[in-house]
């Protein structure tokens, strides 16, 4: 009896964990999908481990041969994803030729590069935004949210001054890349996510405050979210072989010679509209140009939108397309003198008498003549 129990309770335990979703098999989960997703890699997760490290030994869980990217969270937070060589090339691998190849035996080590960190940081930014919803435990879910990619550390040093947190969550994963072409690791260094303090209320404050108190509005929220605002001075075109060139203390002329052209840039590079740049008490602010022509490309579907389009009217009636009437002139035509007959109108005038005709049988035979003599002189000629 008291095994039949055990059993049944083994069998509700495993039931539970296999539905339940903890860390582990949500980073699993998020790095399969996502490493499709981003560079279609078939990746999957056969371990993941985690330990809480200290300040102080923090360096340990850092190597000089691993891609180090530091990661901004919420409150100000830095944590980190690393890659490993084996890792960093499979994905490089993945996104340049479309394919992993099977690691060497004794594969010469590299220095990274900042084209590395540019190819791996997506997959970091998406693995740790996905993974974030998927935990049942809130902590959990608090520890991944609101990551995003900071920097690269090139070097070991500049991540151990970044990593200011009193204590981390280090969570190693080793990652199967295209069916076993290549075995990686990624670890992850996270701060303990910041819980604001329970204030402390005075019990006699308490019960004497009554009216509760209005909360913020709107305006103020949204005055108080921070933005970053990206303004470009002026947009510079180089090859190559210019920038290659550079040196420092070179100068670049910018060609500017008022703040009136500046240019608000998105994520993305893209300009979103131009302003002037100033301060307003002694804060850097842009003051954007109205665009014009922003409401004229707006679809105009409504009828209210038909005021201010410069349209005809084509539901008012229309006149008669038929010709205006001919006015018929009722005057009396102008009298006209008799004219003379036609055949008794002298064509000719006062022509003086024309001479006569030669006959045409005279003529033929002077025509005739006269051809003969033409080709017995062209017959001298040709003999002399």
């Amino acid at each position: 009896m008291t095994s039949l129990v055990h059993r049944k309770a083994r069998t509700g335990r495993e039931i539970q964990a296999a539905r339940s979703m903890s860390l582990a098999r949500a980073l699993r989960v998020t790095a399969a999908k996502q490493a499709d997703r981003q560079m279609g890699l078939a990746a999957s997760a056969i371990g993941v481990t985690r330990e809480t490290v200290g300040a102080e030994d923090i360096s340990d869980c850092l190597k000089d041969d691993w891609l180090v990217l530091l990661m901004d969270g919420e409150g100000g937070q830095v944590g980190a994803v690393l890659f490993d060589p084996s890792c960093v090339t499979g994905l490089i691998q993945q996104q340049t030729m479309g394919k992993v190849i099977k690691a060497a035996e004794e594969e010469e080590a590299r220095r990274h590069t900042a084209t590395d960190a540019a190819l791996c940081a997506p997959l970091a930014e998406a693995l740790l935004r996905n993974a974030a919803g998927l935990p049942d435990d809130q902590e959990d879910c608090e520890l991944l949210a609101g990551y995003r990619f900071g920097v690269w550390a090139q070097e070991v040093r500049q991540a151990t001054m970044a990593l200011e947190a009193p204590s981390f969550e280090v969570v190693e994963m080793v990652l199967d890349l295209a069916a076993g072409a290549r075995t990686g690791k990624v670890t992850l260094i996270l701060p303990e996510p910041l819980r604001a303090p329970i204030p402390q209320i005075d019990e006699v404050e308490a019960v004497d405050d009554e009216i509760p108190e209005v909360g913020q509005t709107l305006v103020d929220n949204t005055m108080a979210l921070h933005a970053d605002l990206t303004v470009a001075l002026a947009r510079l075109s180089y090859s190559i072989q210019q920038v290659s060139g550079f040196k420092v203390g070179d100068v670049l002329d910018l060609n500017i010679s008022t703040m009136t052209q500046a240019l608000v840039i998105d994520a993305n590079g893209r300009a979103i509209c131009r302003g002037t740049l100033g301060q307003v008490d002694g804060v850097r602010a842009v003051q954007v140009q109205h665009q014009k022509g922003m409401r004229d490309a707006e679809p105009r579907r409504r009828a209210s939108d038909r005021e201010d389009l410069d349209l005809p009217d084509v539901t008012a009636p229309q006149p008669s397309q038929q010709p205006p009437p001919v006015q018929e002139d009722r005057r009396a035509p102008p009298e006209v003198e008799s004219l003379p007959a036609a055949s008794d109108i002298d064509i000719f005038g006062d022509i003086k008498d024309l001479p006569e005709m030669p006959d045409m049988e005279e003529a033929a035979q002077a025509a005739d003549d006269l051809v003969r003599d033409w080709g017995a002189e062209g017959a001298e000629n040709e003999v002399s």
